[in-house]
C-alpha cells in the first residue's frame, strides 16, 4: 500500500508541474449579504486567489450588490485529482479499505506544497 501511495503521489506531482494554474475564469455577480469568503467557499477557491482575480477590487473587505467578481477556475487540474482519487479509491476498495473523499481545501494546500517543493528543487 506505501509503494502505491508513494508511486500515485509521485505520478501527482510530476503531472502538476506540467499544468498549467492559469485556466478559465467565470464571473458571479455580487448579491446582498456575499463576502469574498463566502464567494470563495461557494466555488471551492482560496480567497487568496480570488483577491488576485479581481485587482480592482481596493478593500476585500468591502463588495457591494451587482459588483462583478471574477471566479478563477483550475477545471483541468481538478480533474486529474478527481481521476487520482478515483484511482486510489478502486484500489482501497479491492483491499478492504474504506473510499477516500475530496476536500478541496486539502487539495488546494497539497498544491501549493507540491509547487514549493518544485520550486525549491526537492
Amino acid at each position: 500500500m506505501k509503494k502505491l501511495i508513494t508511486a500515485l503521489t509521485a505520478f501527482i506531482l510530476s503531472i502538476t508541474i506540467g499544468l498549467s494554474a492559469s485556466a478559465q475564469a467565470t464571473t458571479y455577480k455580487v448579491v446582498r449579504g456575499d463576502s469574498l469568503w463566502k464567494i470563495a467557499v461557494k466555488y471551492e477557491v482560496g480567497l487568496s486567489e480570488l483577491i488576485k482575480a479581481n485587482p480592482s477590487i481596493k478593500n476585500p473587505n468591502l463588495i457591494y450588490p451587482g459588483q462583478v467578481i471574477n471566479i478563477p477556475e483550475a477545471a483541468p487540474l481538478k480533474t486529474f485529482e478527481s481521476e487520482v482519487i478515483r484511482l486510489i479509491n478502486q484500489e482501497r476498495t479491492s483491499r478492504g479499505l474504506p473510499a477516500l473523499t475530496t476536500d478541496w481545501q486539502l487539495s488546494r494546500v497539497a498544491r501549493y506544497k507540491s509547487q514549493d517543493m518544485v520550486d525549491r528543487g526537492y
